[in-house]
């Protein structure tokens, strides 16, 4: 079957795409992916290795230095419903021409169409070609439900949640909406009353989540499939350890692994970058232990030296984190659920939207503190908050438990699985 795929974002927005397409064509289909991202680089090479085609479709943002300006903005608001709208208005927006021109060219190619549940120029493209299409859910935090409140208000049952979902919907149409109707009304379609319209496909929505954090509610649609985490395959990177970082893992106990991710901001000089990397040194300094910290090294200013730290440039996390104590990062869906797949607490610093989110189902689940915001970080904050994950054994137990379940999920192949039976395709 010739399947169209399209995504946008960040690192954790297409990783888990790339996975989905790799799982797609290593099962016999002809798979093309469509991607408008953050990072200014080439998927191609990826895709070739991985069976599938990669097309870009436009940047997030007119430059880097844009980008990091606007993400500087974000972390200094407050509300992540106001960093939400921030985000749709001067990043979202600005590339709809650009998305929906490469989601009509896939329906124009492809017989299904799966698209990011919130790229709603390929839900308008797949209505107007008259084809099949399935949205995929990074996150269940706006599919309602009576069974639980919105992330992250409390549990006021049946009655009392439903009303906050009625309350949160209206919010998010008030964002989501405007985008989406300008669209079809430049392209002569009604407007929608509901984000649930784009968010949700009633022919199919993968929620590619693992059961551990979204739990299949029973008042939910029967199209809402909860999958499980799409975790990247081993082929997608060629990456062996180094001797040196080999070394450093080798020569003392497990070091916390310290990283803000994307979050981290421009590979360039700049002052955000090399504030972000004091804030890791001097917390893992003042937290007294080991640790493996990421940035752009190579154009961070001149900082001490410290035996106690290894300085990571990149690696694949699945490959590190099982050599890690504990995982202290920004709360990307990819990172979070990655951290438990290899069973190991976590400190969310959340930048950003979403990750307060996934901060709070760590901290539910047990296996993570309070979400620090990254706009109220300090050493001394971070630290504490390290030396009390460390010093938790129920908190690394509740991990490994976790973990071992996580393990035995296989969130890709159950996606190809349900793509196959509800759309009877052909290898």
């Amino acid at each position: 079957m010739k399947i169209g795929i399209q995504t946008w974002g960040s690192t954790g927005d297409v990783n888990p795409f790339i996975a989905l397409a790799a799982g797609l064509a290593a099962a016999g289909h002809a798979v093309t992916l469509a991607i408008t991202s953050a990072e200014r680089r080439d998927f191609a090479p990826t895709g070739a290795r991985l069976g599938f085609r990669v097309v870009q479709a436009g940047y997030i943002g007119e430059s880097e230095e844009a980008l990091n300006d606007l993400g500087r903005e974000l972390f200094e608001i407050s509300n992540p419903v106001t960093q939400l709208a921030t985000i749709f208005e001067r990043m979202f927006d600005p590339g709809v021409a650009a998305m929906y021109a490469a989601a009509r060219a896939l329906c124009a190619e492809h017989e299904l169409i799966i698209a990011h549940f919130i790229v709603h120029p390929a839900q308008l493209a797949a209505e107007q070609a008259g084809k099949p299409y399935v949205t995929v859910a990074l996150n269940q935090g706006g599919i309602p439900t009576r069974l639980a409140p919105p992330s992250p208000l409390p549990d006021l049952g049946g009655w009392g949640n439903a009303l906050l979902w009625k309350l949160a919907g209206r919010m998010i149409d008030s964002m989501v909406l405007p985008s989406v109707n300008r669209l079809r009304g430049e392209q002569g379609r009604p407007p929608l009353n509901s984000y649930r319209q784009v968010w949700e496909s009633p022919a199919c929505n993968l929620i590619a989540v693992s059961r551990e954090l979204c739990p299949r509610y029973a008042d939910w649609e029967p199209y809402h499939q909860v999958c499980g985490y799409f975790d990247l395959p081993q082929a997608a990177s060629d990456w062996r350890m180094p001797d040196d970082l080999a070394r450093f893992l080798a020569q003392g106990e497990a070091p916390v692994f310290i990283g803000f991710g994307s979050m981290i901001g421009l590979t360039r000089p700049n002052a955000d970058l090399d504030a972000a990397t004091r804030l890791m040194l001097e917390s893992a300094r003042l937290a007294g232990c080991r640790a493996i910290v990421q940035s752009h090294w190579d154009v961070v200013a001149a900082m001490p030296e410290d035996a106690r730290v290894f300085r990571l440039t990149s690696a694949p996390h699945t490959q590190l984190f099982p050599r890690c104590a504990a995982i202290v990062h920004h709360g990307g869906a990819g990172t979070t659920q990655t951290a438990l797949l290899c069973g190991r607490p976590s400190v969310v610093v959340a930048h950003a939207t979403d990750q307060y989110f996934w901060g709070d189902k760590l901290r539910r689940l047990g296996v993570a503190p309070a979400v620090i915001k990254r706009r109220k970080a300090t050493p001394a904050k971070l630290a504490a908050a390290i030396r009390k994950v460390l010093s938790t054994p129920a908190m690394r137990a509740r991990a490994e438990e976790a973990g071992r379940k996580l393990q035995a999920e296989d969130g890709v192949s159950e996606a190809v699985r349900i793509i196959e039976q509800r759309f009877g395709a052909e290898r």
